[in-house]
């Protein structure tokens, strides 16, 4: 975070808390000169401070303790950089990331506001539309799963059984499942999933997979989708890439250019994970601390993103191409298209498990998950022979070794 971005964040949260909450460094000069009244007890109150503690810790420092925490720092390097207790550096930690950071007039991150602004739904489908040279045309998101080492969970966090948590890599885990934009803005966000559940089972889990079940017809007339790994199963409103594809077919072209958008979540986390240093080891607090710590994390790199955005200089002929290429998109996202009952069967099977994760041995799929899964059939379908007749293809040559000859001798 450069200082620029770190001088906005701390305006931001003074507009948001106060100035007499946050107490900025000028707030606290201005403080000890002023004669107003309304001053007064405030300003006896500091002068206790300093006479016991050494003064009042500005918000300046207190939100620097709490990213420097957040990126990885020691407690005891930090209470010796910022003249503060060693025991008193958790405390402004924790109370800075409840009352300011996760404060929704600073970030919020919510999939119902979301799925319900149809003009923020159009900006999205038209960044995965512009980056993919108009190949994934509708695309709302891209959505997977993230572990996030924990320790183990106790019984004072109201889990009963801590083994759910955890993974398949061999550690305790918490399942972040997230969808984000074409600028890696974390769009919709699930930390509460414990570590053993498979990503598909933690999205289903979701109220947002609710919602999307009873709107399915609306994103279908809008022709609105996300796309997902093949760890998910395929839906009308999720697309999955083929499996058992060959190569050079026109199976192995769409799932080049699905992947080529959907890696941006990866990018997304690889960012955050690379960012926020106290992700590198297991969190060591309570489960409620972790939770908020994780979206302490998320919350920030979309403050980043934003900030990154709104401060990036494009050139007039660049804003002229954008929004022509934006009336193509939208031209083409209006124009109608027929579902058909054509297309390739692939093995893209739904694995039902119960409420603990495991596999189901019985029941039969919904008729509503059957119903889903042939409309995302022919939506991939589709998307699959646009791609093959508009003749672009996976590219041929290796990029990095085409360009890195050298490591090849």
């Amino acid at each position: 975070m450069s200082r620029e971005c770190f001088r906005h964040l701390c305006s931001r949260i003074e507009e948001n808390v106060g100035e007499s909450v946050f107490k900025s460094e000028k707030y606290l000069n201005n403080l000890k000169e002023s004669t107003d009244p309304k001053d007064k007890m405030t300003l006896k109150l500091m002068k206790c401070h300093e006479k016991s503690t050494g003064g009042f810790i500005s918000g300046e420092v207190k939100l620097a303790i709490t990213l420097r925490v957040l990126a990885g720092g020691s407690y005891l390097d930090l209470a010796l950089l910022y003249d503060t207790s060693s025991s008193y550096a958790y405390e402004i930690f924790h109370s800075v990331i409840k009352n300011w950071i996760l404060d929704d007039n600073l970030v919020k991150i919510s999939g119902a506001d979301y799925m319900n602004n149809e003009k923020r739904l159009e900006e999205v489908a038209l960044g995965f539309m512009r980056k993919s040279n108009g190949v994934v045309a509708g695309c709302i998101g891209a959505i997977d799963g993230w572990l996030v080492k924990i320790i183990r969970p106790s019984y004072k966090d109201g889990v009963k059984y801590p083994g759910t948590f955890f993974s398949r890599k061999g550690f305790y885990a918490l399942n972040v499942v997230a969808i984000v934009d074409r600028d890696k803005r974390v769009l919709y966000r699930v930390i509460k999933a414990r570590g053993a559940e498979h990503d598909s089972t933690a999205f289903k889990n979701t109220k947002l997979y609710a919602w999307l079940e009873r709107n399915w017809e609306w994103l279908q007339m809008k022709k609105y989708y996300f796309i997902g790994d093949s760890a998910y199963a395929l839906k009308s409103f999720l697309l999955t890439p083929y499996d058992n594809v060959y190569h050079d077919t026109a199976e192995d072209n769409y799932n080049f250019f699905h992947s080529s958008s959907r890696i941006v979540v990866e990018c997304a986390f690889g960012e955050i994970d690379l960012r926020w240093g106290i992700l590198w080891r297991p969190l060591k607090f309570s489960l409620a601390h972790n939770i908020n710590v994780v979206d302490a994390c998320l919350r920030l790199h979309n403050f980043i993103v934003d900030y990154r955005l709104e401060h990036r200089k494009s050139t007039a002929m660049e804003e002229l191409e954008k929004s022509l290429f934006d009336d193509e998109c939208r031209r083409f996202l209006a124009s109608e298209t027929n579902v058909g009952s054509f297309g390739v069967v692939g093995g893209e099977q739904e694995v039902r498990r119960d409420a603990d994760g495991n596999i189901s041995r019985g029941g039969r799929p919904r008729e509503l998950d059957v119903h889903l899964r042939n409309i995302g059939k022919d939506v991939r379908d589709r998307l699959r022979d646009k791609i093959l007749s508009e003749r672009r293809e996976r590219p041929r040559t290796n990029w990095f070794r085409e360009n890195n000859r050298f490591m090849g001798n």
